[in-house]
This record gives structure tokens, C-alpha cells and sequence, in this order.
């Protein structure tokens, strides 16, 4: 918890940013329907970067989304 001493808590600033990014990323690929395109967009950032990210969360599945995303 975040109530702890940070030294006690166990917590890397590290893993709580790649937390967050990993739900944000979920999140705005739910509100666009697994299209990676407008969730890019959804979160201010440009599709290569997506598809980036997703592969550093584990994400990224197969592409075969992607032909539906052009």
C-alpha cells in the first residue's frame, strides 16, 4: 500500500507507472473495440508507439486486427 514507507512497501515506481500504462491501454482498447488505431488516438499517442507498448505489456496477440484498423 501506498501508506507504507516506500522502502517497506516494495513498490518501484517502474512497476506502478507499467500498471497504469497496461490499464489505460485496456481501457481505451475496450471503449474502441480492439481497434488500435482509435485507441492510439483515444490516448494521444500515434499507432506505432501502440503497438510498441503492447508488445512491452505482453499485449500485443496476434495483428490480425490490424487490416481492420486501416
Amino acid at each position: 500500500a501506498l501508506t507504507e514507507p516506500l522502502a517497506t512497501a516494495g513498490v518501484s515506481l517502474d512497476s506502478l507507472l507499467g500498471a497504469i500504462e497496461e490499464r489505460l491501454i485496456r481501457r481505451a482498447l475496450a471503449e474502441a473495440k480492439d481497434n488500435r488505431t482509435h485507441a492510439a488516438r483515444l490516448l494521444g499517442l500515434g499507432r506505432d508507439r501502440l503497438r510498441y507498448r503492447l508488445k512491452a505489456h505482453g499485449l500485443a496477440g496476434d495483428d490480425t486486427t490490424e487490416a481492420r484498423d486501416e
